[in-house]
């Protein structure tokens, strides 16, 4: 999925999970604003789906 302004997602951040709102996209460099970190994976799925507007995710499948 190709990431758009005012979207947030989520990844590894130290030991933790972080999440991100992207703030600019130019010449293929993402700018982003660190919004905060949750501890496992399944809470950073169910914040980024709450803030981006888009419900409670039917399945949590952690792929990594």
């Amino acid at each position: 999925m190709a990431k758009t302004i005012g979207t947030f997602y989520f990844g590894r951040h130290r030991s933790m999970w972080g999440i991100w709102m992207v703030e600019s996209i130019s010449n293929g460099v993402t700018m982003s604003a660190f919004i905060k970190d949750v501890r496992s994976y399944e809470d950073a799925v169910r914040t980024t789906y709450a803030l981006n507007g888009w419900g409670e995710p039917m399945k949590i499948n952690k792929k990594y």
